[in-house]
């Protein structure tokens, strides 16, 4: 059986490479973004051609995905080698990635406009173009806003699947428009005050960014909030599914599929990674260090 509640320390490649075909029902994950600078002890977001593509990568890229190498070499003419190094070094993943997911599994993947447009060809030619199903915004209203330029308030979200069938509940918001106008092809429920209807949920999700001084923070430089990766968790995966997150940083990926019931594998290079996860677990009363295994040993499927 899959092994659950473990975290391995190091590169996620091994691990993912040590991962069973076709054994993962959900992976949501929130990768380096290849925005130039470096976050801390956390991890170096800069990237070269000459340490960040490997000649062993290159080749596999090359006989597994020719598309994928096309990308690669073009992000090259119109970017730069760094553009084309990030994508060779995400790239190698992404193949494992699909590897991993069941037929009826799906990949989330959070990006911004850094690298947005690459991003979402590069899983075009991992995937398909047909099985992409959303590109989801999540906006949000935090400080910061240029002068120069429309103020920069929201990351993507790519929702791939592995096949046509794949698993999907939908979910619903608050809909003032279906209250105001009495749209009826929707499924409706009046709320406690009766402003606001429930509608079908849409691609466009206005979730708060977190605060440093929220209970749920941990003082990581790119944490996302939980309610973000719930609403992913409770839309592509069931109770006893497995979530993987091969980039989780501070957890939040984890720590909602914990929430609601999820099995999960997760990995990541920054070595505080285990610590603060299991932090975050024993505080909810979720699991205790004691349930949470850190791998060592990749020498055999997980």
């Amino acid at each position: 059986m899959l092994q659950s509640r473990a975290v391995y320390i190091g590169d996620n490649l091994p691990f993912l490479r040590a991962i069973a075909d076709e054994s993962i029902h959900l992976i949501a994950t929130d990768p380096p973004f290849n925005k130039d600078r470096d976050f801390g002890k956390a991890f170096r977001d800069r990237w070269s051609w000459e340490r960040d593509a490997r000649a062993e990568w290159i080749d596999d890229i090359k006989g597994a995905c020719p598309a994928l190498w096309s990308l690669i070499e073009t992000a090259r003419q119109i970017a730069d080698a760094r553009m084309s190094a990030y994508l060779c070094w995400l790239g190698i993943r992404l193949l494992e990635m699909r590897r991993v997911l069941r037929g009826d599994g799906s990949l989330y993947l959070h990006i911004d406009h850094s690298t947005h447009a690459y991003v979402k060809l590069a899983l075009d030619a991992v995937f398909g173009p047909a099985n992409f199903r959303n590109e989801i915004v999540w906006h949000y209203k935090t400080g910061g806003l240029s002068k120069r330029w429309f103020g920069r308030k929201h990351d993507i979200i790519l929702f791939y699947s592995k096949s046509d069938a794949y698993v999907f509940h939908p979910q619903q918001e608050k809909s003032y428009l279906a209250h105001k106008y009495g749209f009826s092809n929707i499924a409706l429920e009046e709320d406690d005050e009766g402003v606001y209807r429930m509608a079908a949920m849409r691609d466009v999700w206005d979730i708060p960014a977190l605060r440093g001084n929220q209970a749920e923070a941990t003082g990581y430089p790119t944490q996302k909030p939980l309610a973000l990766y719930e609403r992913i968790i409770r839309a592509s995966s069931a109770e006893g599914d497995i979530v993987l997150d091969p980039f989780c940083g501070s957890g939040t990926t984890v720590v909602a599929a914990e929430r609601l019931g999820r099995r999960w594998l997760a990995a990541d290079l920054w070595d505080g990674a285990y610590e603060v996860l299991a932090s975050r677990l024993a505080a909810e009363g979720l699991a205790g260090s004691k349930e949470i295994k850190q791998l060592a040993d990749l020498s055999t499927s997980l």
